[in-house]
C-alpha cells in the first residue's frame, strides 16, 4: 500500500481487506448480513461498525492503542 488514501478508497468501495498489524491478521469487510465488520484472527474477535458507508469509522478503530489510520505505514496487506 502506498498511502492512507489508497486504504481509505479500498474501504470506501467496500473491498474486502486482510491486513497484518503487529503479527496479528485482521479482516475488514462485511458479515453475511452486509454489515461492515473487522475480525481478528479468522473470527477470534469481531466488531460491527455502526455505519456501512463510513471508511473513517474503520480507520479510527483502535488496535493496540492506536487508530488504524495512525499506523498505516506499519500495516502489511495480506489480501485485497
Amino acid at each position: 500500500m502506498t498511502s492512507l488514501e489508497e486504504l481509505r478508497f479500498a474501504l470506501d468501495v467496500h473491498m474486502e481487506v486482510q491486513i497484518k498489524i503487529n503479527g496479528v491478521e485482521w479482516y475488514i469487510g462485511s458479515d453475511d448480513k452486509g454489515n461492515s465488520i473487522i475480525s481478528k484472527d479468522n473470527g477470534d474477535f469481531e466488531h460491527q461498525f455502526k455505519s456501512n458507508d463510513d471508511p473513517d469509522e474503520i480507520l479510527d478503530y483502535v488496535i493496540d492503542g492506536k487508530k488504524i489510520r495512525d499506523q498505516w505505514r506499519e500495516i502489511k496487506i495480506v489480501a485485497m
